[in-house]
């Protein structure tokens, strides 16, 4: 099974662990960053980015859920 993103709809509850595991992510590359102000979007595309490259393992999420709907 690969790590890749759905190609049809996200079921709603794959979607929340989804956007939970990107906002995990961020939170925790804006504190390791120093908390900046104003680049919120900056950490939350470098989250979505390592979620869906596949570098990104969560407990929360697991990413075969990505590849499952």
């Amino acid at each position: 099974m690969t790590n890749q993103p759905p190609s049809g709809p996200i079921h709603p509850t794959t979607r929340a662990l989804i956007h939970e595991a990107i906002a995990a992510r961020a939170y925790e590359l804006w504190e390791k960053r120093g908390r900046p102000f104003n680049q919120a979007l900056d950490h939350w595309l470098d989250a979505e980015r390592e979620l869906f490259s596949g570098r990104l393992k969560r407990r929360s999420v697991p990413l075969h859920l990505l590849a499952d709907q």
